[in-house]
């Protein structure tokens, strides 16, 4: 029994004629300017009127269906191809950070050796100054005593002189730690303007990183979807070909459907919240994406309103490599799904796979101020590149991808690109 065919639109490249001579030009002309797939890798993949001609032939057939095989594995390698492309950007975007967030801690460590340094140098040359005053003073007698009491800072160097003996005797040592720590303090200094200038270019470093991998990721989401408008067609010749009853209008309405499906399917709203990788624990529901928290009037809200555990930004053991370093955010434990806020309004830079991030999102508030959301899964990912976001926006859900032992919020606020204390920030911003 023959299948019922739809009316076809007279706008339709495959409206019918009146004739059947003029029903197959029309198809051939129509086929021709709208069905053919361009930049088909295989030169040797068929038309659709080789498709339609060769069910006639069963050696035209096999050679057909050989070709659209050849085609779709070749439609697969420029998917996966595309998918590997963004990946590798995106891993050297966590790298440049990552390379940043090092000569951060290297600047902050030379700073803090500086800083003790001098603090070594004013406090020795405060006892040698005071030690000299007191020795030309007529009669003194109680001079360690009368040391002691003269401040802090004294007290901490005598701390380190044998009181017993002579003070005098521990003049020469002071000053060569005052001069000691002075030169510690100088080369600390150098080496820390040489750290923060390395920092800077690691950072545009990263900026330039960040652009690439956004780009990369636009791109092969292009490229995957003409994939999928290819794969529609070519399984719909595969149909046609092995179905002698499908009509080359069926068989075209099939691709097309196809396509549709794909295209509605990456352009699906996110899931609601709770909707992610795991199950939402008793009170950590929220807005589902696009829905907006009301905003206390300061223009930036908490990135996640529930949580179990916390760890702030600082200096740790990392959890994985045992190796201490800086831990350039805050980590907010909570139920896989539990829904993730953007902080402020801006605009997304960059939302895809990050190295050790696993999936990261990087939101563009201006003025050099950027927010990071890291560790969700691919499916927990509520926003694209270039997309406006508003404060209290449902960006993304928890999810443990990349360098991850469960299921947590990895946020980083960057200002120019260096990480600062997030929580530190958004107090400063009003956020409680």
């Amino acid at each position: 029994m023959p299948h019922s065919v739809r009316p076809v639109p007279a706008s339709s490249p495959l409206h019918r004629p009146t004739s059947a001579s003029t029903l197959v030009l029309a198809l051939v002309v129509a086929l021709l300017a709208v069905l053919v797939v361009p930049d088909r890798a295989s030169a040797a993949a068929p038309t659709w009127q080789a498709v339609l001609a060769a069910r006639d032939d069963e050696s035209a057939k096999r050679t057909a269906l050989a070709d659209l095989q050849a085609a779709l594995d070749a439609a697969s390698a420029r998917a996966e191809a595309a998918r590997t492309s963004a990946d590798d950007a995106g891993r050297v975007l966590g790298e440049a950070q990552a390379a940043v967030d090092e000569a951060t801690a290297r600047h902050e460590q030379l700073e803090t050796r500086r800083a003790e340094a001098r603090a070594t140098a004013d406090s020795s040359r405060e006892v040698v100054g005071q030690a000299a005053a007191l020795m030309a003073r007529p009669g003194s007698g109680g001079m360690v005593g009368d040391l002691l009491a003269a401040g802090d800072g004294a007290q901490e160097v005598l701390k380190g002189l044998s009181l017993s003996s002579k003070l005098g005797e521990n003049i020469g040592r002071l000053r060569e730690r005052a001069q000691a720590a002075d030169n510690l303090a100088t080369s600390s200094a150098d080496q820390a303007a040489v750290a923060l200038a390395e920092r800077d270019r690691l950072a545009a470093d990263a900026r330039t990183a960040l652009d690439e991998a956004a780009a990369a990721g636009v791109t092969a989401e292009a490229d995957l979807a003409a994939v999928d408008d290819e794969k529609a067609t070519l399984v719909a010749q595969v149909a046609l070909l092995e179905d002698d009853r499908m009509t080359l209008e069926q068989g075209y309405a099939q691709a097309q459907a196809a396509a549709a499906a794909a295209a509605a399917a990456a352009a699906r709203p996110a899931p609601a919240a709770g909707g992610g990788t795991g199950p939402v624990a008793p009170g950590t529901g929220g807005p589902g994406p696009g829905v907006t928290v009301p905003d206390p009037g300061t223009g930036w809200v908490a990135a996640i309103r529930s949580y179990s555990s916390y760890q702030a930004y600082g200096y740790r053991i990392h959890p994985i490599t045992g190796d201490r370093r800086l831990h350039a955010g805050a980590d907010f434990g909570a139920a896989c799904g539990t829904p993730i806020y953007s902080v402020s309004a801006g605009r997304v830079s960059y939302a895809g796979p990050s190295s050790g991030y696993g999936n990261l999102i990087v939101v563009d508030h201006g003025g050099g101020v950027s927010s990071a959301y890291a560790h969700m899964e691919r499916n927990g990912i509520y926003v694209s590149v270039g997309q406006q976001v508003r404060a209290g926006q449902n960006i993304a859900g928890v999810g443990t991808s990349g360098g991850s032992t469960g299921c947590h919020l990895h946020l980083e606020v960057r200002q120019g690109g260096v990480a600062t204390d997030p929580v530190v920030f958004l107090a400063s911003q009003g956020v409680r």
